[in-house]
């Protein structure tokens, strides 16, 4: 006898096709972003890294500007596709954490030193203070760094031109805290409550492209080391942080 299906049945099976369909399409989309996008970003990076080195001649200032404005833009296009693709790893849960012991501070100094050219750009300074003597945590200091850089390159493109970023690192009982103030437009509390979200409705006013995913991605992250993120938003001001375990197996 021939099955009648009922439209339960065609709804179900049409879901589950419909599932499938879209994670073979994220896998798709993966693979292209490593190798078709991925690749390609890098070698820029290393040709003009070697342009600018002066292995193949020298160039006047004029020149030398233009090249390193390329070489930024670059260096952000890459970690705009790196952020895509933790984010889909971590969405997958095939992120493994590999947890070490490091200093904290060392880590945040040196983000700070390396996004110093890009806060230079709309003539922002970042200062760093530590409440905390050595501040020693076990976690997976790669994810934990990219977290950090993420936090702090979205106050710096929230910010104010000409204007202080001020980088803190606390301690709250067994957590540290690391958090990121800048000066920059009021975001409203319905708003500011929904920054970590991966596409946070209503929030278009206040976001830039790559906005939500640096936010969200920091999320995931700290979200994996048992920590949690904050953010708040006063005056002129808004805060962006986490705290996170000293310790986490």
């Amino acid at each position: 006898m021939e099955k009648v299906y009922s439209c339960l049945d065609k709804f179900t099976c049409s879901d589950e096709l419909t599932a499938k369909t879209l994670q073979t399409d994220k896998e798709i989309f993966s693979e292209i972003l490593t190798h078709e996008l991925k690749t390609p970003t890098i070698a820029q990076i290393r040709s003009l890294e070697l342009l600018l080195s002066g292995a193949l001649g020298s160039f006047t200032e004029e020149q030398k500007d233009m090249l390193i404005n390329t070489l930024e833009s670059c260096k952000y296009m890459y970690s705009m596709i790196n952020n895509i693709l933790s984010a889909y790893k971590y969405e997958k849960n095939d992120r493994i954490l590999i947890n070490k012991s490091f200093d904290f501070y060392t880590l945040v100094k040196d983000c700070c030193i390396k996004l110093s050219r890009y806060a230079s750009a709309k003539k922002q300074n970042i200062s760093l203070e530590s409440h905390v003597k050595n501040p020693i945590i076990n976690a997976d200091e790669m994810q934990i760094k990219h977290a950090v850089k993420n936090i702090i390159i979205e106050s710096l493109s929230r910010g104010y031109s000409n204007t202080q970023i001020s980088v803190k690192i606390g301690k709250e009982k067994n957590n540290i805290i690391f958090a990121v103030e800048n000066k920059s437009p009021y975001i409203p509390t319905d708003i500011i409550n929904k920054v970590f979200e991966k596409s946070p409705q209503g929030a278009a006013k206040f976001n830039k492209i790559g906005s939500n995913l640096r936010l969200y991605l920091a999320r995931r992250i700290i979200a994996a080391h048992g920590g949690l993120m904050f953010a708040s938003s006063v005056d002129n001001s808004c805060t962006f942080g986490f705290r996170v375990p000293y310790f986490k197996k």
